[in-house]
């Protein structure tokens, strides 16, 4: 038999037919772990399968291997797997435009409305990470289903449960991700998967061991390895999912020991003191699985014995043979030995002996057709093989479109000409072109057409390198298609690179439009075909949030979401905050990317009003307010995913009264500027980066001649940070700040620093001033504590210089100096921290927040 199908034309070649050995891999969760270890043994041993039927883990197992994944590279993988964010479907901030990381997270609470009815979601997760997971492996692949499991190395089959019906449902085609992730859809923990009608979820439901399946598809000996779950004890039973699990462990006690009966060989590896959600033990659960199968090896070899003499044409003796004659062997190589026929004569023969033979010569891979004739003479027998060896080959030549490097070709030419043509030869050379062209990115690239001329001896090999023909988008009913289409970087016409393919999977996400997203690859017609299949949220969305601190004390708001605006990807909202010390009512209008540009646009209207403390010389005197009224609109360039540029204009009044005369402070004008701003930020997360940069500066106007302001003043800033990692869980973070205006600049639109995040030890705003020199060194550790958050110590020191005038000296005596060290915890409420700062010769203080800045 041959892995790979070839697609021969002049040429015949017809695989003998041999027993059908089936592997049936289990659920059982982190225990289906063991399924690799039974893979590895197998392996070694030498023996092959035509069919794997896998459930829950077992098909993700199973249909890696299928896929042409060894079981090492399958460990490698499920190493490779955060199994702690395996459920956390939120995009990852490297993936986002910086118009769209200038917004964090900053709310507690959220639920996406349907009308006036919050929706309820159905799962923790929606899968999109396990979806991703196994469409960045399996677009790789060796080979590809192409919608149809028995294209792969070996035929697949992904049993799930159709929560509809109840029914059990065995995946052939279509998906190969998709399919694994229905299999494998623990109810709870990850979202139904829909495929058609269908609404599936793990297999294990309805048949944690279908063996009976792999019957059904006309297996003759069945391998099943069963790694099913045991009953959790009384305090293992707590959270919703466990309690699920429970549940389905018992349900699936009879119909799984029914199917251990049906099986031909059962191994079972020891696992008991694993449980499913024990990932971490990779290694040791593979060996238990080897060793499990080492010890059935002997059994299954006799098995498959057995099955095999059972199989065929009933036997029956044919005498003795007095001589043996080969016909058609002239032109094989040397090594093509044939001794073992003519030490046939002399010896008393059976029916299978000689089928056997013809079995063994066909598999050699040299001939095109053999038979055996058995001439019988009065008193003799003569046994004649007569042989049709495939044709020589002179000349390979390869069709396709000349986007391919001609030294790509230059092995299998190499090993094929000047040879008679040998189809074990052939099929595992094209196998390895096939996996050349996938490891460079062309995952759809496959062999048309083999085609032998006679008269050239001419071996002529039709390449297509994956070129899509049509891009089709499913499952949008409110965004238009432009929107998903350009966040994929692949047009029709283009030849399908993987890469991109994936990198347009992660882009369309990042647009937080969806709940799911998948990428199907379907032929008709011989037509390469992409599906983008996306499942909508609903776009209104209602947000709450609070925040706690020793200055600001109680701060809350809501927040109104269209997340969709006509299907556009543009966003209207409407926020609301209130709070001892702040007041903030806002409409807002942004939207990511105008069109198909890379351009960005934001539009927003705001009341603000905020009360501050005012300090001079570290005293505090009394608190003054500043209110302002207007709008401001942004259009920006984003530079790929890491910068913006951007054009603001602003035009507010502001209003700024102080009741203590020693700060006589009365401001009341119109402001109008305009503001170029500049920004990199690489940063991996928020909060708590653990690497990246964050870079940016700015220069605003305010003019009087061009924009109508009363306040005419010129304004600059840069800031220069990163996050570095030293280690693991520790990482340093470097940090600069340098900004200047001019004697024009107003107070309100002066340079504040202090508080917690800017400048421990100063209360909020405490410093201000027209010129700002500031840098420091922050270094954090994270804890490695068993606790379901992360916790951090950090320590820093941080140098500060601010002044009123430019021309101004400033002495070493007039910087500040902080010190501090603060105990962190990143928990569901947001961050909270708790800071010690000193000032040398000033004060000591201690901060303390909790829950997102907003």
């Amino acid at each position: 038999d041959s892995s790979v199908k070839l697609p021969l034309r002049n040429l015949d070649y017809h695989p003998p037919r041999k027993i059908r050995v089936a592997l049936v891999l289990s659920g059982g969760g982190a225990r289906g772990l063991a399924h690799i270890g039974v893979l590895k043994a197998l392996e070694e041993a030498g023996i092959s399968f035509d069919l794997i039927v896998g459930t829950s883990i077992g098909s993700i197992v199973g249909g890696f291997y299928a896929a042409g994944f060894s079981p090492e590279e399958i460990r490698r993988i499920i190493k490779e797997v955060d199994w702690k964010s395996i459920f956390n479907d939120e995009t990852r901030r490297t993936h986002l435009f910086v118009s769209q990381k200038s917004t964090p997270r900053r709310h507690l609470i959220q639920f996406r409305m349907d009308g006036l009815l919050p929706v309820i979601p159905s799962s923790i997760s929606q899968g999109q990470r396990v979806v991703q997971i196994l469409y960045n492996r399996l677009v790789r692949a060796n080979f590809q289903a192409a919608n149809d499991f028995d294209n792969l190395r070996i035929p697949f089959r992904a049993v799930a449960t159709d929560l509809i019906s109840g029914r059990k449902v065995v995946l052939k085609k279509g998906d190969l991700a998709e399919a694994i992730n229905a299999s494998s859809a623990f109810p709870l923990l990850l979202a139904p998967v829909e495929i058609d009608s269908l609404l599936l979820v793990d297999g294990g439901i309805t048949d944690n061991l279908p063996v009976d399946v792999a019957l059904q598809e006309g297996a003759d000996v069945v391998i099943a390895v069963d790694a099913t779950s045991t009953l959790r004890s009384r305090d293992e039973i707590d959270a919703p999912w466990e309690l699920a699990d429970q549940v389905t462990t018992i349900m699936m006690f009879k119909p799984t020991a029914e199917n251990r009966r049906l099986a031909d060989i059962v191994i079972t590896p020891d696992l008991g003191e694993y449980k499913g959600g024990d990932f971490q033990a990779v290694d040791t659960l593979i060996a238990r699985g080897y060793q499990a199968a080492q010890e059935k090896m002997d059994s299954i070899r006799q098995i498959i014995r057995e099955a095999e003499q059972k199989e065929g044409i009933a036997d029956r003796d044919l005498g003795w043979v007095a001589s043996v004659k080969c016909v058609g062997s002239a032109s094989l190589p040397s090594r093509v030995n044939l001794d073992f026929l003519h030490r046939r004569s002399g010896r008393r023969l059976t029916r299978r002996d000689v089928i056997n033979d013809l079995r063994t010569l066909y598999q050699t891979g040299y001939f095109q057709n053999v038979e055996a004739l058995v001439r019988r003479g009065s008193d003799t027998l003569q046994l004649v093989y007569r042989m049709e060896p495939f044709p020589p080959i002179r000349q390979v030549t390869f069709r396709h479109h000349n986007i391919l490097p001609d030294s790509i070709f230059s092995r299998i030419r190499r090993r094929l000409v000047g040879q008679p043509l040998n189809i074990k030869t052939l099929t595992a050379e094209i196998e390895e072109l096939q996996n050349r062209l996938i490891r460079r990115g062309y995952a759809l690239a496959q062999v048309r057409e083999i085609r032998y001329h006679p008269e050239s001896r001419e071996l002529e090999i039709e390449l297509d390198e994956g070129f899509i023909a049509d891009i089709r988008i499913v499952g949008n009913r409110v965004t238009r298609d432009f929107v998903i289409l350009r966040e994929f970087p692949l047009k029709i016409g283009d030849v399908f690179q993987a890469s991109l393919a994936t990198r347009g999977i992660e882009n369309i996400y990042s647009t937080n439009l969806f709940h799911r997203v998948l990428l199907n690859l379907e032929q008709e017609d011989g037509r390469n075909v992409v599906v983008i299949k996306v499942k909508e949220r609903k776009y209104m969305v209602t947000r709450l949030g609070a925040h706690y601190s020793f200055e600001r004390r109680t701060e809350g708001f809501m927040e109104i979401l269209q997340d969709n605006l006509l299907g556009w990807a543009t966003q209207m909202s409407l926020f609301g905050k209130v709070g001892e010390f702040s007041k903030r009512v806002e409409a807002s209008f942004f939207t990511v990317r105008l069109l198909n540009t890379l351009l960005t646009a934001r539009a927003s209207f705001y009341y603000d009003e905020r009360r501050d403390r005012f300090y001079r010389d570290f005293t505090r005197l009394k608190d003054y307010t500043t209110i302002r009224r207007g709008g401001r609109f942004m259009v920006g360039q984003h530079i790929g995913r890491l910068g913006l540029i951007s054009l603001e204009l602003r035009i507010e009044d502001v209003n700024a009264v102080s009741p203590d005369p020693r700060f006589p402070i009365r401001e009341d004008f119109r402001l109008r500027t305009i503001t170029l701003r500049s920004v990199v930020d690489k940063r991996d997360r928020l909060p708590f980066p653990e690497k990246g940069i964050y870079n940016r500066w700015y220069w605003e106007t305010g003019s009087q001649f061009l924009l109508g302001s009363e306040v005419p003043y010129t304004k600059v800033f840069l800031g220069l940070e990163g996050y570095y990692p030293l280690t693991r869980r520790l990482n340093y973070h470097p940090f600069l700040k340098v900004g200047t205006a001019d004697l024009t600049l107003p107070f309100t639109e002066f340079f504040f620093v202090g508080g917690e995040e800017d400048f421990p030890g100063l209360y909020e705003r405490e410093q201000f001033g027209r010129q700002v020199v500031q840098a420091g060194l922050e270094v954090r550790y994270r804890l490695p504590l068993n606790l379901p958050i992360e916790a951090y110590l950090t320590t820093g020191y941080s140098l500060l210089g601010m002044w009123e005038r430019p021309d101004e000296k400033l002495a070493a005596s007039d910087l500040i100096h902080s010190i501090w060290g603060s105990l962190a915890f990143n928990s569901l409420l947001g961050p909270v921290k708790l800071t010690y700062a000193r000032l040398p010769d000033y004060r000591n203080r201690i901060h303390f927040s909790l829950g997102f800045d907003f």
